[in-house]
């Protein structure tokens, strides 16, 4: 019989954008929390089943087949309705596991995630590598047994201790108790690199292929505060940056362990500190590594003696978050940056040689139809190289869902449907519906995508493309879900 101590689960999804990829990356946050368990000597595994597709009675059934003292799942607002039914699958079948979770969403709602789960028993706030250890460490020896009071409170006055978590009163189960919050983490080098042995690394996908994705964190923190995003309020806002040595033994290990010579840095902002990005650059191309790399940028971070060195340092790929064409609507997001700082960003970085992508967001609270139209036109005139646009999603923990909420302008609070490509917000009061909305993001598709100039300079990339439209637009428009489900399992009907 196989023991493991703590098992950690990505919970079953439904994500439209990474669906429509065809992309599955590795839970690089649980890696993380894996790879400082094992560090301390604790017995950990990651079950992915997101990756491997399993039903929540699956996800529950394969965790308990371990006999964990301990199951930790992540989530975030898209997620988080699948992670409490996993935890409270998981309780049904093993009713001695202490059930914790974590991530974005719980730290933001910590209370309405325990309330909404009575098989929970407590939530990490913000980080969780330094608090998960801790738990796991107080909770040595501990097993529910029964749901009854002198359990709770032995559960109480063991985990009262640690820093970063609410969990139950023991005399009240309705009464959430929280316990001082955690400090970041300063020195981010003492972290050991993510445990990717733990997951089946090669069978990750992009574009529905298997596809090994190098994904890395080089630094956690925002100094910026844009209204429609939680960055800075889950990791502060200082930055805090891991030295360009300690970075580059990740990718050493990438590179000679999994044989990969993709990487994705997914910072925030990479090019923050630009000194250290220059510095990267150099100490990665003294390397000679046969390593091609994207990350993510700021349009006031970049220069192109900068973007000159990343560049012969293997960059392929900046990711810009744009979010709109209109002056007046970056301004009411806090972007603090001008339109003229966005083109000349775009302009230095194609003749740089490096492919500027940009991501968009339609329906900003307040946003007229003509302004998401001046968006869409903006991001043909970048000529960006791929774009992606999303409708205004006001997740827990950015100012922009506090406010909405302040004012009863949300149009659900139902998670799943928080997907970026559905509108959440009651768009009648700024003069049209979410229905337009949407219609709009599906115009900004075509419009961008479909160009006669974009599809001959991507004809390798347009079958792709296409099929994205396909699955996401032409079917769900003429109804024709059920056929396509039907035809691939057989079972061919028109009913």
């Amino acid at each position: 019989m196989v023991y493991i101590n703590i098992i950690l689960i990505n919970p079953p999804q439904k994500n439209d954008i990474s669906r429509a990829l065809g992309l599955k990356a590795p839970p690089i946050g649980l890696m993380y929390l894996a790879a400082v368990l094992r560090e301390a000597g604790e017995e950990v595994e990651i079950l992915d089943a997101d990756l491997l597709e399993l039903s929540i009675e699956g996800t529950a059934k394969e965790a308990c087949r371990k006999h964990p003292s301990i199951v930790g799942v992540t989530a975030t607002t898209p997620t988080i309705k699948n992670a409490l039914k996993v935890v409270s699958a998981v309780k049904a079948m093993d009713s001695s596991v202490v059930t914790v979770v974590g991530g974005v969403h719980p730290t933001f709602m910590p209370e309405e995630t325990l309330l909404s789960c009575p098989e929970l028993d407590l939530v990490v706030i913000g980080e969780g590598e330094q608090t998960l250890l801790e738990l796991t460490q107080t909770l040595k020896g501990f097993q529910w047994d029964g749901r009854g009071y002198a359990a709770a409170k032995e559960f109480a006055e063991r985990v009262s201790k640690v820093n970063g978590i609410a969990y139950r009163d023991p005399s009240n189960p309705n009464l959430i108790r929280f316990t001082p919050p955690r400090a970041f983490i300063d020195d981010l080098d003492k972290l050991p690199l993510p445990a990717r042995d733990l997951v089946p690394f090669e069978h990750y996908k992009l574009l529905g292929k298997d596809t090994s994705i190098g994904a890395i964190i080089t630094s956690r923190g925002c100094p910026y505060g844009c209204t429609y995003c939680s960055s800075s309020r889950i990791g502060g806002l200082k930055f805090r940056a891991r030295s360009v040595d300690n970075v580059l033994l990740e990718i050493q290990e990438l590179y000679y362990k999994y044989h990969l010579n993709h990487i994705e840095i997914i910072d925030d902002i990479f090019t923050l500190n630009q000194k250290r990005a220059f510095e990267f650059a150099k100490k990665l191309k003294d390397l000679k590594l046969d390593v091609k790399w994207v990350a993510s940028s700021r349009v006031n971070t970049i220069s192109r003696d900068l973007l000159r060195a990343l560049f012969s340092a293997g960059l392929t790929t900046l990711y810009y978050g744009v979010e709109s064409g209109s002056q007046r609507i970056l301004d009411l997001m806090k972007k603090r940056v001008k339109l003229e700082q966005i083109r000349d960003a775009f302009r230095i970085t194609r003749e740089e040689g490096v492919k500027p992508f940009g991501s968009f967001i339609l329906g900003y609270p307040g946003e007229t139809l003509d302004e998401m139209k001046q968006t869409i036109k903006f991001a043909c005139e970048l000529d960006a190289e791929y774009a992606q646009f999303c409708v205004l999603t006001p997740y827990p923990g950015t100012p922009i869902y506090y406010e909405l909420k302040s004012k009863g302008l949300l149009l659900t609070e139902d998670w799943d449907r928080y997907t970026t490509l559905e509108p959440v917000i009651k768009y009648e009061v700024f003069g049209y519906t979410a229905k337009q909305v949407k219609k709009m993001l599906n115009y900004a598709y075509r419009y961008f995508y479909l160009r006669p100039r974009y599809v001959i300079k991507h004809l390798k990339l347009f079958p792709t493309i296409l099929g994205v439209f396909i699955r996401n637009y032409i079917i769900p428009a003429l109804g024709l879900e059920r056929l396509v489900e039907s035809t691939r399992s057989g079972r061919v009907t028109t009913s």
